[in-house]
Parts: structure tokens; sequence; C-alpha cells
């Protein structure tokens, strides 16, 4: 196989791969939370890292005994139920899509910094990105997986030596721990209102599943991968944190909330060079990450349009490639109208990040309550290659932090609700979208009949023999409604592909 699917990757791409979506969050915007205070927002760090860490170890799990390349929808299908599972699959899409818009304009204005002469060539610039970026996807097969070591190891490498070069400028006693924003600035008010940013370092790393049809083994292969990044970015992310805050930034720890590049003062002092060349150090992590997040929306939106949940011609796949080229052509479109729109009008940018986040933070519960359902209803869960260390009680507590984090989106950024509000009304445009056409065409593609089906003939059957044996049932009995389980599993794997699905 040739394309971007070609079955053919390691431990050692997909860890990339992880790398590369997510490290630039590490170069950018987390900075800000920062006007919460230099421990107020530490503790938000440390409780995001920890929801992270779970959340991954969980989905690492499901991946070791269900593999499915498809995100969190087909998971949700099996046990939230089919109109859940299509809404937190567009959570999960929206969720990429706007980050890899968030990220573009954060690149151009990292460039307008740098070369002031290019101001109002801003369209021009994210036009540039998308282009390149997406002629690495649409080429796909080597072409993506070398392009993708390169740009991640690129990346990881200068927070290598951004950490290790400052360290012999870096004075915490005499820099931070007299500052007054060193430990807790507007109280739990303002901790609450900064409490998503915490976000940044590690959004994306849960999309690590989408590459279970990119690699032999992926019950192995991506379990490990995954783990294995979100504990590089765990390190990454604490290295940059206290570096960062420990020197002698201008304005101190406020000052360094506001900068827009926060690790172009490190760079300076390194290297004895301006700001404007500082900056451009952090350009290949911020490419990076959007060029990742493409990856994201591309394999989600062709593996729901195979499921029939959005329109079948975006899962179109190039003859040549094998690549799903209408997909990732029709997030970009989306993904860059994002960006128009918040070049005419600058303010939604103000919520751009608060909607993507509750979109993230939405899908991530979805994904612990079904990783609970799992554990407590589908028997297979325990041969995982991969068994989580904490089990439900890690994923009860990534929930919370989940639903916390939508609280502080919800009733704590001083602007009326309206990012939550504006998140709503997404949700209800998709609700109708659904009910209006998904709902009447949806059905079980190639991968979920061959990953994930067996899962929802055990959930039909459990919910049958529930409703229709509540007296205890005999040795017998129970045998009789095994086997009906393997004769229903033997005949939906025949049907189902020519199917749709039917809610009731």
């Amino acid at each position: 196989m040739h394309g971007e699917y070609g079955n053919n990757r390691g431990k050692l791409d997909i860890w990339m791969l992880g790398i590369t979506i997510v490290i630039g969050g590490q170069y950018f915007s987390w900075n800000a939370g920062l006007a919460t205070g230099f421990v107020s927002y530490f503790i938000a760090y440390l409780l995001v890292a920890a929801a992270y860490l779970t959340l991954c170890c969980c989905t690492a799990e499901i991946t070791g005994a269900l593999p499915f390349a498809g995100g969190a929808y087909g998971l949700s299908r099996c046990t939230l139920g089919f109109f859940p599972g299509f809404i937190i699959g567009c959570c999960e899409a929206l969720e990429y899509i706007a980050y890899v818009a968030t990220t573009t304009l954060v690149l151009a204005d990292m460039i307008v910094s740098s070369v002031p002469s290019l101001e109002g060539y801003e369209p021009l610039i994210w036009a540039l990105f998308y282009i390149t970026a997406l002629w690495f996807h649409i080429r796909g097969g080597q072409v993506f997986w070398r392009f993708n070591l390169f740009i991640g190891a690129v990346s990881l490498l200068i927070v290598v030596i951004y950490s290790l070069g400052s360290l012999s400028f870096v004075n915490f006693s005499a820099y931070t721990a007299h500052d007054p924003s060193l430990y807790f600035v507007g109280g739990f008010t303002n901790f609450m209102k900064m409490f998503p940013l915490a976000g940044w370092f590690f959004v994306g790393v849960e999309a690590l599943s989408l590459a279970s049809d990119d690699v032999p083994h992926p019950k192995t292969t991506v379990p490990i991968a995954q783990v294995a990044c979100v504990i590089t970015l765990t390190v990454s992310g604490v290295m940059v944190y206290f570096i960062t805050a420990s020197l002698d930034n201008a304005g101190g720890i406020a000052g360094l909330a506001s900068q827009l590049v926060p690790l172009d003062y490190g760079f300076e002092l390194m290297f004895k060079i301006t700001t404007s060349t500082a900056t451009w150090l952090s350009f290949p992590a911020t490419y990076a990450t959007a060029f990742g997040f493409i990856w994201c929306y591309g394999k989600l939106i062709h593996a729901m349009s195979t499921s029939r949940l959005l329109p079948a011609v975006l899962s179109t796949t190039s003859d040549r490639f094998e690549t799903p080229y209408i997909a990732l052509l029709a997030g970009s479109t989306v993904s860059y109208a994002i960006c128009v729109l918040v070049y005419c009008v600058p303010v939604i940018n103000k919520y751009l990040f608060s909607i993507c986040i509750t979109s993230a933070f939405a899908a991530y519960t979805g994904q612990c309550i079904g990783y609970i359902s799992l554990k407590m209803n589908y028997r297979n869960i325990k041969s995982s290659h991969f068994q989580s260390p904490f089990g439900i009680c890690g994923a009860i507590f990534s929930m919370t932090v989940w639903i916390f984090g939508i609280v502080c989106v919800a009733g704590y950024q001083g602007n009326g609700s309206i990012e939550i509000l504006s998140f709503l009304i997404i949700v209800g445009v998709l609700t109708i979208f659904y009910h209006a056409y998904a709902k009447k065409r949806q059905t079980f593609s190639a991968k979920e009949n061959k990953v994930l089906l067996v899962a929802h003939v055990m959930k039909f059957n459990a919910a049958r023999f529930n409703g229709k044996h509540k007296t205890k049932v005999v040795g017998s009995r129970t045998t009789k409604n095994q086997s009906s389980v393997g004769n229903a599993k033997s005949h939906a794997t025949s049907k189902a592909s020519n199917v749709s699905l039917v809610e009731t």
C-alpha cells in the first residue's frame, strides 16, 4: 500500500507523530495562563497533565483490545449510542479543525512580528501553509512519514536545546521567588478562567489511536507509543514551564504571560540574537502542530464518512496515493474559513480557543465514559495488550477534570458565557444535521465491522437478555444465551456492511 494508510510503521513513527501534533503548544499561548500566578497555573498544569496521562492510559487499553482507527466516535456508538457517538465524533473534528486555524493564525503572527513588512499578507501566509501541508498529506506514504519524523524531531530538539542552553541563565530565587505573581493572582475566579489554557501542553495526544491502521501491530504499537508520548510531553512541559519562568523576563511573570512567543528570551540570551531572529526558532514547532492536526481531521472525517455519518463523497481516496484527499481538502477549507472570519472580525479570536477546548473536553468525557462501560461490560478488554494502571478510577479522575474544564469555560471567562453558548449552538446544528441526514443513512464501515462489531453485538444481547430475564438464570439457559451471541455476531458480520442502522 503506497498511501498514508500503508500498514508499515513502528513505535517511533507513532510516538513522533504525537510529538508533531502537540509540541507546538509548548512554544506559544500556554504562557497566558501565568496571569493567574506561577504556583496557581502550575497546579492547573499538574491536574491537566494527570488527566491526559490517565485518559491516554484508558485509550491505550482500548486500542490494545479494539484498535479502531476512526477516533472516539466508534467507541461511543458502542457504549453511549449512535447519536452521542455522532456528536462526540463531530466534537473531535471541530477540535482539530479549530486548532489548525488557531495555530495557523499564531504562525502568521509570528512571521509578521519577525518581518513587519508582511503585515497585511496574513491570508497569503495561511494559504502557503495549507498548500504545503496538504501536499505532504495528500502525497502520503514515505513522503508523509519521513517529513513527520523530520519536523517532529526538529521541534523536539529545539525544546531540548532551549531547556539545556537556558539553564545557565536560570535563577529562580532571584527572578521568580519574590515576584508578586509567584503564587495566586486574582483568586479562585482567575484560576478558573485560566485553567483551560493548560490544555495547550497536551491537546491532540489523544488522537494517536487514529493511527491504528498505519501499523502492522496496532494493539501493541499504538498504546506504547501513545503513553510514551504523553510522558515525554509531561517532562518537556515541566522543563519549559520552570525554565521560562525562571529567566529575567521583562515585566516578570506578568510580563511573560502577555508575550506572543514565550521562548524568545531564552534564545536571545543563549545565542545573543535579536527577538525577531529568536522567533524564527519557534516556527518549526508551530508549523508542525498545525500540520499534525490536519492529519487528525483528515483521518477522522474520512472514517465518519465511511460510516455514512457525513456525506459519502468525503470518503473518497486518491487512486494514486490512497489518501483521503477530499476529507483533507474539506477540513482545510473550513479551517481556512475560520482564519478569514477571525481576520475580518478579530474579536472572534478571543473566543476561538475556549470553543475548541470545550469540544475537546466534551469528547474526552465521552471517551472516559466509554472506557468505564467497556471495563464493566466487555470481557475482551481484559485481554488488551496494554492494561491501564489506573483502571476505572483513572477514568473517573480524568472525566472529572474535563467536566471541571467545561465549567471553567461556561462560567468563568467573563464573556457572558458566549463560548459555551456558541458551542451549544454548534451542537444544536449538528443535532439537526444528524436527524435530518445522518440518522437514516448511517451504517457500519468495514473497519467498524472488523474491530467493533463484536462489542455492538455483546451490548445488544446483554440488553435483550437483561430485558427478558429479570429473575435468576440457570446454567443451561446462560449457555443458550451465550450461543446466541455467537450466532448474532456471525449473522451481523455478514450483513452489517450492507444495511443502514435505524435507531429505536
